[in-house]
């Protein structure tokens, strides 16, 4: 009896399971960079802000985040305080049928001259 048949029919079978995994992985991974660049991107907002508390404006700080980001960005500045809401819908790059959100929130003030930068 000859095999060879056997072992093609069960790798045609199991390749299209591995090629939803590697689309998978590759969909996480490309959401994780996502959010890590929406992190690294308002955390140095608010760096450039907390800079330049006493001339700096709402405004200012939504145009410097759009240059970067997209999304739904909230700013608020209240007694040397910087807080910066985004929301976001991620498209999906293999098209299922869910989109992840995302919804970032950081808090940034000055403490004993130093800049303190945290998640909310």
């Amino acid at each position: 009896m000859n095999n060879k048949g056997q072992s093609l029919i069960i790798f045609v079978l199991i390749l299209p399971i591995l090629l939803l995994l590697f689309a998978l992985i590759f969909e996480l991974g490309n959401y994780g960079l996502t959010i890590n660049k929406y992190e690294k991107e308002i955390k140095s907002t608010i760096e450039y802000g907390l800079d330049n508390i006493d001339s700096i404006n709402e405004e200012k700080l939504t145009n410097l985040l759009k240059e970067n980001i997209k999304g739904n960005i909230n700013i608020e500045i209240n007694n040397q305080i910087i807080k910066i809401n985004v929301k976001e819908k991620y498209d999906n790059l293999f098209n299922f049928n869910n989109k992840f959100d995302i919804d970032i929130t950081y808090i940034g003030y000055i403490e004993n001259n130093k800049k303190i930068i945290k998640k909310e």
